[in-house]
């Protein structure tokens, strides 16, 4: 029953934000967007007896510093605050790397990615097209903060995929497809800040971010179901 109601009211959580998205209302978006990760780290402490310690702290982390790049993002209009934003997030990728390592690790097994490396060949085409496709629109300083986000959360999902077999099968499809879903959300960005306008981008953008958070958190919990 706990459970229900905590979903009804994450339920009223996103859907209220991504009308205020979808409505292009910036107060509204301003008073839900800042309770996705508080309602997600919250629902995470509760249901993390199980959870390994250091799994718990590097969650918490990364959930706090994505929620500070949420709220940098509310204001991304300004370029700092756009930068400021996407560093928030930076941080909150590499908790993820260390994250999903440490499963691996508890695990005791070995890394699926040693088995078979060459399943890093999509995210090193992906990779290079992306950048490819942004290098012209970008400045000097955005070439090097666009490459060095570029390549973190490409880790950071190479490393979801690196915990198949290394745990519950559907933790690792929960964890992986937030990690896929991240990193739409993040060209999705990418592409409508530097290449070319997206039609109703802010409602594309948090659908498929809030999704990759939720399942990124449900996932670490089925781990230790």
């Amino acid at each position: 029953m706990k459970k229900v109601v905590l979903h009804f009211l994450f339920a009223i959580i996103v859907i209220g934000d991504l009308i205020g998205e979808y409505l292009q209302n910036p107060q509204i978006d301003h008073i839900f967007k800042p309770l996705i990760l508080v309602w997600i780290a919250v629902y995470f402490l509760i249901y993390s007896r199980n959870v390994d310690r250091k799994v718990i702290r590097f969650a918490v982390l990364a959930f706090l510093a994505s929620w500070i790049g949420d709220l940098f993002m509310m204001f991304a209009a300004d370029f700092i605050y756009f930068v400021s934003g996407i560093a928030g997030f930076l941080i909150a990728q590499v908790l993820y790397v260390y994250l999903f390592l440490r499963t691996i690790n508890l695990s005791g097994k070995k890394p699926f990615l040693k088995k078979k490396p060459f399943w890093l060949i999509p995210y090193i085409a992906y990779g290079i097209l992306i950048y490819i496709v942004l290098f012209p629109h970008l400045d000097n300083v955005l070439r090097i903060a666009v490459f060095v986000y570029m390549v973190s959360i490409l880790t950071m999902s190479v490393m979801a995929l690196n915990r198949y077999g290394n745990g519950h099968p559907q933790s690792f499809t929960l964890v992986f497809a937030g990690s896929l879903l991240f990193i739409i959300s993040d060209s999705l960005i990418a592409i409508n800040r530097f290449l070319v306008a997206i039609p109703y981008e802010g409602l594309l953008i948090m659908a498929t971010y809030i999704a990759a958070q939720y399942l990124i958190m449900r996932g670490l919990l089925r781990q230790y179901e």
